[in-house]
């Protein structure tokens, strides 16, 4: 079972925060409403990825199969970490 999802990306696009982020706490994946990386959000929180990232990665047109290739790699990514 992946750690990261379609799903997720799909909750941090829709953040209305701009400095939303996926991170990974507790081996679970979650979007905080600002980037931990600055102190904003749980201190043991691996950030992931960023709203903005995203959104420069897959550009606003972003169908669901891009979307579900971005989390596996992202999921990959997470795992290789020992995830």
């Amino acid at each position: 079972m992946p750690t990261i999802t379609a799903e997720h990306l799909h909750a941090l696009l829709g953040s209305a925060h701009r400095d939303a982020a996926l991170v990974v706490v507790e081996g679970r994946a979650t979007v905080v409403p600002a980037d931990p990386g600055r102190g904003d959000g749980p201190e043991d929180a691996l950030v992931i990825t960023t709203r903005d990232a995203v959104i420069a990665e897959l550009d606003t047109g972003a169908n669901e199969e891009q979307l579900e290739n971005l989390a596996q790699r992202l999921d990959v990514a997470f795992e290789n970490l020992g995830g």
